[in-house]
């Protein structure tokens, strides 16, 4: 097989295999620490049907060809090592010969695979899950117990979201089903200044709190965003509660999951430019910018554009232009729906001097907020300094 094709990123190829069972042993204090395969392969117990009784077998995986980093291991001999027990390599044919290869060779190929994991946003559901019958033969432990090979960013996300997505609110330890929404609610609490019927673990952000972990200032939270001239925008982040979703459904919103806290284009910051002479719009090279969430608009706008105005927040100000407002602007039933006391939802801007009056208003707001040809003087900032940190395992 054509190691390169199958560790491409559009590559169909699936690989079927068994995990090895490796013993670590150091021939002496001084080298490092190599692991040595014993015979063995991981063993996973389950239930005989219409039983209680279980029989273990060895398990087989299947895995995208992308998501497999070949390493190279080294013939070795039994002997040549102290440290190890040699009951451990009974299922050796022969009892002699093994294979040996260096933890750190093991770290690095983890490692790539995660970056690629990260860089090809490879949904969850194609990383194995693997429950071995025997604890100690995997994870790979080192010979003190602990664990040898990690990936303490892939154990961060794995561990919350139990392998498929997010279950368990990391401010309220709630367990919820749609942990965009619950966040969101938790988010908009604090930017309409609502308390909480319920005491919070973790509090959320004080500045720009980002959607998925609602931390300030973390710099793999930083988000940015492609809007193409049709189709669906794109967007990037490297928060370890990031999760992938639909851009269009959650820009509209639903009866059910009314929140539309997504990624958007400032259109203060990156204006619609006029079109050139002789044609009828100016085309710009499509490419990532900073965004700001839906529901930190009024916080960016506040802070970044201190020109304009916002109603019930800053008054005596340059009018903010209708499609930016569109493009931040909470519904009834959003704000309804996370229990934002009335007395404390966004005013409406409809008939306002600062903003057009426009026709029939939906839930849908663009990815992008065009200003027109008005500019503004500050330069957009989606990450503020660190004003809340807080560990990301739940």
């Amino acid at each position: 097989m054509n190691i390169a094709v199958m560790k491409a990123s559009q590559s169909t190829i699936k690989v079927t295999g068994q995990l090895l069972t490796i013993i670590p042993a150091r021939p002496s204090p001084e080298s490092p620490t190599s692991f040595l395969w014993n015979g063995g392969y991981v063993k996973a117990c389950s239930i005989i049907p219409g039983t209680e009784e279980s029989t273990e077998h060895v398990m087989v995986i299947s895995v995208p060809g992308s998501l497999i980093e070949p390493v190279n291991p080294e013939p070795t001999f039994i002997w040549f090592w102290n440290d190890i027990n040699s009951d451990q390599f009974q299922e050796i044919k022969g009892g002699q010969s093994t294979w040996q290869v260096r933890q750190d060779a093991l770290q690095a190929a983890c490692d790539i695979l995660w970056a690629k994991a990260v860089k090809t946003k490879v949904p969850l559901k194609f990383i194995a899950q693997v429950s071995p019958s025997d604890a100690d033969m995997f994870p790979y432990r080192s010979n003190d117990g602990t664990l040898a090979i990690i990936s303490i960013e892939a154990g961060h996300l794995l561990s919350a979201s139990k392998g498929e997505r997010i279950t368990t609110c990391p401010l309220c330890n709630t367990k919820v089903t749609n942990i965009h929404a619950h966040i969101g609610q938790h988010i908009l609490h604090e930017s309409m200044n609502t308390p909480e019927k319920i005491s919070l673990k973790e509090l959320v952000g004080d500045a720009l709190p980002c959607r998925f972990c609602s931390c300030s200032g973390l710099p793999e939270c930083a988000i940015t965003i492609k809007v193409p001239t049709s189709g669906t925008p794109d967007w990037e982040t490297k928060c370890a509660y990031r999760h992938t979703f639909k851009y269009g459904f959650a820009d509209h919103g639903s009866k059910n999951n009314p929140c539309c806290n997504v990624p958007l284009k400032c259109g203060l910051c990156y204006p619609t430019l006029p079109p050139e002479p002789g044609k009828t719009s100016h085309k710009v090279p499509v490419a990532f910018v900073s965004s700001v969430w839906c529901y930190n608009m009024t916080a960016h706008i506040l802070s970044e554009h201190k020109e304009y105005a916002i109603s019930g927040c800053r008054e005596a100000s340059v009018p903010l232009p209708e499609s930016v407002w569109e493009s931040m602007e909470l519904s009834e039933l959003e704000q309804a729906s996370a229990g934002i006391l009335t007395e404390c939802r966004q005013p409406s801007h409809k008939g306002k001097e600062n903003v057009p009056t426009s026709g029939s208003h939906s839930l849908k707001r663009s990815a992008t907020a065009s200003a027109g040809p008005m500019t503004s003087k500050c330069v957009c900032t989606a990450i503020k300094p660190l004003q809340t940190a807080r560990t990301l395992l739940v």
